[in-house]
């Protein structure tokens, strides 16, 4: 054997690089082997962010449906989102986090608002990074043009108007309501049965709403109201005795719709259900007359029956029930002037039972002709000059006129306590009868008294400027009176 320390030095130089060789080379293999598999791994691996496809897509963008899920996630092995941050556009930061493999947004977003979406990922041990940034823009609420409050109109409708189309609206209240809108899909019609509606209430209507893409809109509410129930009144309900020219007056609470056709759907019966014929006529916007023609019967019980249905206001409104009412008439009682006589005439039941000498209007003031009858009746009433101040010209004012009944505006019957000279033109054009109210003389009859006391309100009263125009007065004849428009306050001069 030959001995190692007996190589020659070159042989022994030689052997020691050889060994060194070995384990370079090995090290040169880890290190070929580390750069492979990094980038064997930074190529074939997955590395990324993923954000919902809708938020991705333009047509989302600029539409995110607040309330829907938003999740960032990291892709691939080993991925971390080192920093996740959304902030109103030029505004504050909403939500942020650091150092998390997946990320859910659970801060509530507003409608309506611009959002920016940064996201930071990285996978260190492959020292990879990326950043990735997205604008979007959540559904905006439309503006709603129409009035939150409103009054339901006329068959049960509201509108509901807003700034830009919408998809489904659905209203839900205490009743049903039926949406119907236009194509523009910006104005609605809510409409409901009109037979569910109760008049005279306030009430809350909530409407659930979405976009045209089917986002939901947060829900508001309309406050409705109901018009009032129709009002009406029939002022003769329970009078007795009255004249047999006195018309029905119905006194609506506000306007009525198509009121030329309101009275078609009243009855006027007597009480055994006899329809008496008429006509009607509106003596103001709310105010409706009934005038018999020629006259009521006498002795007989007049019924009045308005229906539910006869009449309905501008706002809808309608009667809550139906509107009844009835009075009587007294005898078949009538009363004649004649001015170119001066006398006043009284009959009954076709029968001339009194005359009575008057003092009608002077020729400057005189005394109105035609058919009337006596709609207002005071036993003492004050009595002034009409469109007059005092201290001018002609102005007068007298206090405690006795037994005043007005047949026609300022037009009346009255006791005359300041003259005695009955039987000639007197007046301002009020018919001047003798009294003994607040009267000095002696022997004065109390015709203004008696007159007073026998007729009633209704009594018919014809006015002639001479005897030739009087017709033979017999019970039930004779035309049907004017319409007399109540004036009282400014009485024709009682002197």
């Amino acid at each position: 054997m030959s001995d190692p320390k007996a190589l020659p030095p070159k042989d022994q130089a030689t052997s020691k690089r050889a060994g060194l060789s070995v384990h370079h080379w090995a090290l040169i293999g880890l290190i070929l082997i580390s750069v492979a598999g990094f980038w064997l791994g930074r190529v074939s691996l997955p590395f990324g962010i993923q954000m919902p496809e809708r938020l991705m897509s333009e047509d989302h963008r600029h539409s995110w449906d607040p309330h829907e899920r938003l999740v960032v996630e990291g892709i691939g092995f080993g991925t971390i989102l080192s920093e996740v941050e959304i902030r109103e556009l030029d505004g504050p930061i909403v939500f942020a986090a650091q150092k998390v493999e997946e990320a859910e947004i659970n801060t509530p977003l507003d409608f309506g608002q611009r959002y920016r979406l940064s996201v930071e990922a990285e996978r260190p041990w492959l020292g990879q990074k990326i950043h990735q940034d997205v604008a979007f823009e959540t559904a905006r609420i439309p503006h709603i043009e129409s009035a939150l409050r409103q009054e339901l109109a006329p068959g049960g409708s509201l509108t509901l108007d807003v700034s830009e189309p919408v998809g489904k609206i659905t209203a839900k209240g205490p009743f049903d309501l039926q949406t119907k809108s236009d194509e523009s899909r910006q104005h609605f019609t809510l409409t409901s049965k009109s037979e569910e509606v109760i008049q005279g209430q306030t009430f809350s209507v909530s409407l659930d709403w979405e976009t045209m893409n089917g986002i939901a809109l947060p829900p508001f509410s309309l406050e409705v109201t109901t018009a009032p129930a129709l009002g009406a009144s029939i002022p003769l309900n329970g009078q007795k005795n009255l004249g047999i020219a006195m018309p029905i007056q119905i006194d609506f609470s506000e306007p009525l719709e198509a009121r030329e056709k309101v009275g078609d759907s009243i009855k006027v019966t007597t009480e055994q259900g006899q329809t008496l014929h008429g006509k009607w006529a509106w003596t103001g916007k709310q105010h409706l007359q009934f005038r018999p023609e020629p006259f009521w019967p006498a002795h007989a019980t007049i019924k009045v029956r308005i229906d539910p249905k006869a009449a309905r206001s501008p706002r809808g409104g309608v009667l809550a029930q139906p509107v009844e009412a009835s009075f009587s008439t007294g005898p078949d009682r009538r009363i004649e002037v004649y001015l170119d006589r001066q006398r006043v005439e009284i009959y009954e039941n076709g029968n001339m039972i009194k005359t009575m000498k008057a003092s009608t209007g002077k020729p400057k003031t005189p005394t109105v002709t035609g058919s009337f009858y006596i709609y207002a009746r005071f036993p003492t009433k004050t009595m002034k000059s009409t469109g007059l101040k005092p201290g001018e010209k002609g102005y007068y004012e007298v206090k405690d006129v006795p037994y005043a009944q007005y047949f026609h505006e300022g037009f009346a019957f009255h006791g005359a306590f300041w003259h005695n000279n009955f039987g000639h033109p007197a007046s301002h054009g009020c018919v001047n009868l003798a009294t003994q109210k607040k009267n000095s003389r002696q022997g004065v009859n109390e015709d203004a008294g008696w007159l007073y006391h026998w007729a009633s309100l209704g009594v018919p009263v014809t006015v002639h400027g001479t005897s030739s125009t009087k017709d033979p007065i017999m019970a039930g004849d004779g035309g049907s009176p004017e319409a007399t428009t109540p004036s009282v306050n400014g009485a024709i001069d009682p002197r």
